[in-house]
């Protein structure tokens, strides 16, 4: 670490240079805290003028920076038992050296912000983790604060992000319907998640359009909730005409609302699969208990987490560099809730 006087550079001399303390210097460079937290811009001058000095960066990339508090924020309709398993190892692992996950369930995201904020500013965590998609840009921190989210966000925003594959998601649902005979499939969409809904529905419907075929805006229902209510409400006068049955097949948003829909197709005497095949998203630990159990997509939970944090510590310990994506693929798991399409069916 020589400057082009032959003078060995220290982190010292870059602080003086920058008018800046050397605990400062420190943090940006090696992630870990020293009792300082540094903006995104100062983050950026330290590494430029590391390397403008002649500071040797080969060690501080190959160094794991100390990733020690960690607040990691869902919302209730979040609450996966796969996600939640996750989460969970990962906090057992944070706690065999020395750290903490702080969990935080926040259905309102301006009150969501406004913590992460006041979180950073205290200079209680190194980093945050935002479990879920976030449909709009006011739902994410500013750029400068360590985040990285599971789950989609809007596509002109930049961010670290990892998510499942949504439209993959929604293409092999489409694949396995279309080669069961369904052509005519109701869509339930959740409007309070929309961006990965939005995605699904584009993936099954690049399907039926591969196969020469249109999946109509009227075969989509936006729900406001997962309550039981609001589908058992709306339900018969989506998939009825007159005493007809619309369609064949419903891909329902998730395993939750596609169980409340094989209970309000029961209640309604459908039978399930054989009159109406049922898929739904996310491969819950519960969705191979359901009658009849239920096919749906596997999306990698574990993988997404782990993911997460090695993008967080990334992002606390390299040089500034643009935002990351990273996207896993998801898996059709097959059971009982889909056949082939009644051939007295839509």
């Amino acid at each position: 670490m020589e400057d082009v006087q032959g003078k060995r550079v220290t982190i010292r001399d870059i602080a003086k240079r920058l008018g800046v303390s050397p605990a400062t210097v420190s943090t940006a460079l090696t992630g870990r805290r020293n009792g300082v937290f540094v903006s995104e811009e100062t983050r950026r001058r330290v590494w430029e003028v590391a390397c403008g000095m002649g500071y040797s960066l080969e060690q501080l990339r190959a160094r794991t920076p100390k990733l020690q508090q960690v607040a990691l924020f869902c919302t209730s309709y979040h609450w996966s038992l796969v996600f939640m398993g996750a989460i969970m190892d990962f906090a057992n692992s944070l706690s065999k050296r020395g750290g903490r996950v702080l969990l935080q369930v926040e259905n309102d995201r301006e009150k969501e912000v406004t913590l992460i904020h006041e979180l950073h500013r205290r200079r209680e965590v190194d980093g945050f983790i935002l479990l879920g998609s976030r449909n709009n840009p006011n739902e994410l921190p500013d750029p400068e604060i360590p985040y990285v989210v599971i789950g989609e966000v809007p596509e002109k925003v930049n961010a670290w992000q990892v998510c499942g594959d949504n439209e993959g998601g929604g293409r092999i649902v489409g694949e396995h319907l279309w080669r069961l005979g369904h052509r005519k499939v109701g869509v339930f969409l959740m409007q309070s998640n929309l961006l990965p809904s939005l995605k699904r529905l584009k993936g099954l419907r690049n399907v039926w359009e591969r196969n020469g075929a249109q999946l109509l805006e009227e075969w989509v229902l936006r729900l406001q909730t997962e309550e039981e209510g609001e589908l058992s409400e709306k339900l018969p006068k989506f998939i009825f005409d007159g005493d007809k049955l619309k369609f064949t097949a419903l891909f329902c948003y998730n395993d939750r609302v596609a169980g409340t829909a094989i209970r309000c197709l029961n209640r309604l005497g459908v039978c399930v699969p054989e009159e109406i095949s049922v898929v739904g998203f996310d491969n819950e630990p519960y969705s191979e208990f359901f009658h009849p159990p239920l096919t749906t997509v596997e999306q990698p939970f574990s993988q997404l987490v782990s993911l997460a944090v090695q993008l967080l510590e990334e992002r606390l310990a390299s040089p500034p560099t643009p935002p990351k994506k990273v996207i896993l693929p998801c898996r059709l798991i097959i059971r009982s809730s889909t056949t082939y399409a009644a051939k007295n069916g839509a």
